[in-house]
């Protein structure tokens, strides 16, 4: 197993480049049987919150409210709440 990488403050992301946050999952969305699987999983650090979008994925051992998550991928701000699609992640 390995280590989770140093990290960033969500607040700190950038739009377009890689960044690295860890916090807290907050709430969890899953998209139903009739779209195309989906889940989004909402982090929270304390200075913002950031959204890691799995594609494909409608359950991830491991990712569950209140769990503690690293994340690392490149940061999309075309929603309302930055995005991080398909990440590498690290379970606390």
């Amino acid at each position: 197993m390995s280590v989770a990488p140093a990290h960033q403050r969500i607040a700190d992301a950038v739009a377009r480049e890689v960044a690295t946050v860890s916090g807290r999952i907050v709430s969890l969305q899953i998209e139903p049987h009739d779209a195309a699987p989906q889940l989004t999983a909402r982090l929270d650090d304390g200075t913002g919150r950031i959204d890691a979008v799995f594609m494909g994925r409608r359950a991830i051992p491991g990712i569950e409210a209140g769990a503690h998550v690293t994340l690392k991928g490149r940061v999309s701000h075309a929603e309302a709440m930055p995005r991080i699609y398909n990440p590498q992640y690290w379970l606390a």
